[in-house]
């Protein structure tokens, strides 16, 4: 049976949840890539219920911010600097 290496026992908590919402962000992109009629709001709901996660470990608030949060970041470091349309935020 494999062991946890030691690692990744000593990563705090905060940079687990970060990499998550990284995941989610990627995930939520990618539905609206494959269906993009599909808002980002009806993507964040379908993450949550595929991974079972539940409202009090990740909220759905809390997920749509960080999604918008990461997207702003992005699109300022793009060298173009174009803000994105409303369709890509709501």
């Amino acid at each position: 049976m494999p062991k946890c290496r030691n690692y990744l026992i000593d990563i705090p908590k905060f940079y687990r949840w970060q990499t998550f919402d990284h995941i989610m962000f990627g995930y939520v992109n990618g539905i609206r890539y494959v269906a993009p009629s599909t808002t980002v709001k009806d993507a964040i709901l379908i993450f949550l219920k595929q991974f079972d996660v539940q409202e009090d470990d990740y909220c759905f608030d809390t997920a749509y911010g960080t999604y918008q949060r990461i997207l702003r970041s992005i699109v300022q470091m793009s060298n173009k600097g174009d803000k994105p349309d409303e369709k890509t935020i709501i």
